[in-house]
């Protein structure tokens, strides 16, 4: 009987470890179709390293798009600096709509697409491009709290679709959100992107952070990982 006992345990712990073999593998082939459908930056930014200013990242950002998608209607638009990193959007000319929000990280200097709503949300060009049900997976607060989030996305999602929440939506549902948790007292003109808003948090005035709002449901994502704001540079077009 002990024997039987000691066998059973043997095989359950035996399906342990396989089962974590097993998740390991599935959150490498993640990771790979994250970075396949959102862009693949595997390159340094240029031969000088991490760029030093402004102006530098939007140099590399627009190689970076020009290199991974060849598309002449992206347009890198606004660039900001961050402690942690640049950010940059990224814009269709002949819509007006944005693309895409990507990063330079400033301890490596490569460019690599946002995380968040960038990968979750974005109808077009994000992990759930070309509709569907974008967004299953991703934080309902400030602090990233919960892996599933209810994002659901109507299933005949079209890129083209009008978004069910509005410009002036988004606005106050950001001013809400920033008032409730002291991030901030003002926002911006919320910039829409295929499946959701992002918007800068301002504080007395100053940039002070930023976040995102689904444009199906209105739940925000605040996006943690900037760091303070240091400087912008808006496009002139």
């Amino acid at each position: 009987m002990a024997i039987g006992k000691r066998v059973s345990r043997g095989n359950f712990l035996l399906w342990i470890g396989v089962g974590m073999i097993a998740a390991a593998l599935i959150l490498t082939l993640v990771g790979a179709l994250l970075v396949g459908r959102t862009g693949s930056y595997s390159a340094p930014t240029s031969e000088a390293g991490i760029p030093e200013s402004l102006t530098q990242a939007r140099e590399a950002f627009e190689q970076a798009v020009s290199n991974s998608y060849g598309d002449s209607n992206l347009e890198v638009v606004d660039v900001m600096e961050f402690t942690n990193n640049y950010y940059a959007q990224v814009r269709e000319s002949d819509s007006g709509i944005g693309a895409m929000e990507l990063l330079i990280d400033k301890r490596t200097g490569w460019v690599r697409p946002e995380p968040g709503p960038n990968m979750m949300w974005n109808t077009k060009y994000g992990m759930m491009g070309g509709g569907g049900m974008g967004g299953m997976m991703g934080p309902d607060g400030q602090n990233g709290g919960g892996m599933m989030g209810g994002f659901y996305q109507p299933s005949q999602a079209s890129p083209n679709d009008q978004l069910p929440i509005t410009p002036e939506d988004a606005t106050q549902i950001a001013n809400d959100y920033i008032s409730r948790n002291a991030l901030g007292t003002d926002t911006e003109t919320p910039d829409q992107f295929y499946g959701y808003y992002t918007v800068d948090t301002k504080n007395n005035g100053e940039v002070n952070g930023m976040l995102s709002v689904n444009g199906y449901t209105g739940v925000v994502w605040y996006h943690t990982w900037h760091g303070p704001f240091v400087a912008m540079e808006e496009s002139e077009s």
